[in-house]
């Protein structure tokens, strides 16, 4: 799991615990920490190591390039300082070290944190000719390499796992990647959305599960960038969370992606699918029709707004046959005789108002759920392509 250091500036330690509480209870194996060039996060990663010892999880420094100073001997004494903790998340003794960036070291500098730390080495650097990963060339000494931005499609169209098997062939069983369940970013430096339609996050986890065997690890991406709404858990508990001018994730809540994540990760983790006991479903929209124009917003539309259908997502977990309905308003529609299983299911948002989910199995309502704080409405001050999770589960 991927954690932006950054965004925990009011962090205390029982923060960290309470993080690593809902991490840990998901099976997920460490936390890479992602730290930047303000003094205060030093703090922070101490007081993450701490809480991560206390509760049995293990961390590692992710140094974010783009921001952190790129220096080999500050970098170095980074790790040397936390990798003989207890929380240091380690591969055969040897501590993790990762990265988002990081060329601006060059491999002699990367060679360097290799040697003066024993690390094991998993950055993701860009902007060079690919080839450069492969055994034997100038960034071949690599233990492994992470794709970023493969947890997301870059255009107009479905997740696939080209990018994953064009890297695998270049880095052979060197190859990580990552998976998240969305992408939007509203800011005057950067204003984008990546396509998150068809089920991106539960289609992403079944393309890994393909490819559990050929990698050496998945990062989730991530547990707080709020900024580029690519957080698993509940959005920020305050301003001062998330950077300046951040409008589109105060009650825009992820954690049912995180939940239903949990189905995955057992399987990726142990080879078997786990036994669905519980009815649950969970459910996913945009605010506002992609293709409305915003009456207060001093940026433009972000780019790729037009690569997203006006869609309510849901994946309904059925522990044997049911019914499900679907509603935004006054339209619905109902999915009979569902089967054991996951179910991925959706509808067209061809009304406004209120969301609603209900489940019946043997002629009797098992869920019935409608979130007050939240309406498909087709207005709005500023445009947001955020992603409103919900989800709704039997209580017996």
């Amino acid at each position: 799991m991927h954690h932006i250091v950054g965004n925990t500036y009011e962090y205390t330690h029982d923060s960290w615990l309470n993080d690593f509480d809902q991490i840990r209870a998901k099976d997920i194996d460490a936390v890479a920490l992602n730290v930047g060039r303000d003094t205060w996060q030093s703090a922070r990663v101490q007081d993450a190591y701490s809480a991560a010892a206390m509760v049995g999880m293990s961390v590692f420094i992710s140094f974010d390039y783009t921001s952190f100073d790129c220096n080999i001997e500050t970098t170095v004494n980074w790790v040397n300082a936390y990798k003989g903790l207890p929380g240091q998340f380690k591969i055969n003794g040897r501590p993790m070290i990762s990265s988002y960036s990081g060329d601006c070291l060059g491999p002699d500098g990367w060679q360097t944190i290799r040697d003066q730390t024993g690390g094991f080495l998993m950055p993701f650097i860009y902007g060079n000719d690919d080839q450069q990963l492969k055994k034997g060339s100038s960034y071949g000494f690599f233990d492994s390499w992470y794709c970023w931005g493969c947890a997301w499609p870059q255009g107009n169209y479905n997740k696939t796992t080209d990018d994953d098997h064009y890297y695998m062939n270049i880095l052979e069983s060197r190859y990580a990647t990552t998976i998240s369940p969305w992408m939007f970013t509203h800011y005057d430096s950067k204003n984008f959305y990546l396509r998150g339609d068809d089920w991106l996050l539960i289609t992403r986890w079944e393309q890994l599960i393909s490819m559990r065997d050929q990698l050496t690890f998945v990062e989730m991406v991530t547990w707080n960038d709020y900024g580029e709404s690519d957080y698993f858990g509940t959005g920020p508990s305050s301003a001062n969370s998330q950077p300046s001018g951040t409008t589109w994730t105060d009650g825009f809540p992820h954690n049912g992606f995180f939940d239903l994540s949990a189905y995955y990760i057992t399987y990726f983790k142990t080879g078997v699918y786990p036994r669905i006991t519980k009815d649950t479903v969970y459910f996913w929209l945009r605010p506002h029709p992609a293709s409305i124009n915003a009456k207060n917003d001093p940026l433009p539309k972000p780019e790729g707004w037009d690569w997203t259908s006006d869609t309510l997502w849901a994946a309904a977990f059925c522990s044997s046959t049911c019914n499900v309905t679907l509603r935004v308003g006054s339209y619905s529609q109902d999915f009979d005789n569902l089967p054991y299983g996951v179910n991925k299911i959706s509808l067209p948002l061809k009304a406004l108002g209120n969301v609603t989910v209900k489940m019946s199995k043997n002629g009797q309502e098992v869920i019935n759920h409608t979130p007050s704080d939240f309406q498909y409405q087709d207005y709005t001050d500023h445009y947001n392509y955020n992603a409103y999770v919900g989800s709704a589960t039997t209580l017996s």
